[in-house]
């Protein structure tokens, strides 16, 4: 429990750093590098074998943030990300050639998820901390921070709500097949509290920070309230993926955490999910 607690407030102050940095190259810098580090943590799990496509995937991985904040400043905006994956994918498939005994085509296509999705769902952390300059007549430079800290409060604070009320209160089983020691009322709970933070949040944003008004408080608790279950999902996802393969965490760098997957497996779904709300709502408001 004290490594668990330890491990908890040093990423919530690694998490404070990133915000404080949000608008200097640190953050993609970092995002890239938290990509690399889930991505590999995923390949290990899998079981990778052939080593080209494993550096080539992760190298890939990493690139795709930064390619996402400097392509303007680099002169490639006129890239389209299209293209690249396809040229990506094509390369995978041929490396898999190179060591077809040994190279499985589950194991190439489980590779590209994880170094396609799970990068661009780190990378709208990005997204979200440059909807100002995207949206403009709909958003300020308050709203990029408000955005960031709605969907980490959404993803963490319900896991964490989630967890005690499960503890004090929990009864019944919501997956036992899948993750044994969740249950509904740990899920209420976690639903509850996700929306309680996410909306004394807004307040104190709303109240103190925003110059531009475009959603209210009806917006915040459904968007919340959705992005909470969706966390949920997210986290049983991972668990079914740890479970086909056996293992029961991701890796071990946070100790009580588990590895980068198993602290942000919510989080890419909740993040991701919440890109799409908030550019439906960049655009319909």
């Amino acid at each position: 429990m004290l490594k668990r607690t330890v491990a908890g407030v040093l990423a919530a102050l690694f998490g404070i750093g990133i915000i404080v940095l949000r608008d200097t190259p640190v953050m993609s810098i970092v995002v890239a590098a938290l990509t690399v580090l889930a991505a590999r943590e995923i390949e290990k799990v899998i079981g990778v074998k052939n080593k080209a496509i494993y550096f080539v995937s992760l190298t890939f991985s990493g690139l795709v943030p930064l390619f996402y904040e400097f392509r303007a400043e680099l002169g490639i905006e006129w890239i389209p990300t299209t293209a690249v994956m396809a040229i990506y994918c094509v390369v995978l498939f041929m490396l898999m050639l190179t060591d077809f005994k040994n190279t499985k085509f589950e194991e190439v296509a489980s590779v590209i998820i994880a170094t396609t999705l799970v990068p661009w769902s780190f990378s709208t952390l990005i997204f979200l901390n440059d909807m100002s300059e995207t949206y403009t007549a709909k958003f300020d430079r308050y709203h990029d921070l408000f955005f960031i800290l709605f969907g980490l409060f959404a993803a963490w604070l319900t896991d964490t709500f989630a967890y005690f009320s499960g503890r004090l209160l929990g009864k019944h089983k919501m997956c036992p097949e899948i993750s044994p020691k969740k249950t509904v009322e740990g899920a209420i709970g976690g639903v509850l509290g996700g929306v309680l933070s996410c909306v004394i949040l807004f307040i104190i944003f709303d109240k103190k920070f925003f110059t531009v008004h475009s959603f209210g408080i009806v917006w915040v608790i459904v968007v919340s309230a959705v992005l909470s279950l969706v966390g949920m999902c997210g986290d049983l996802t991972a668990s079914v993926v740890k479970r086909n393969f056996g293992v029961k965490d991701f890796g071990n760098i946070l100790p009580g955490h588990g590895g980068v997957m198993d602290r942000f497996d919510s989080g890419l779904f909740v993040l991701a999910m919440l890109y799409v709300f908030v550019t439906i709502t960049g655009i319909a408001l």
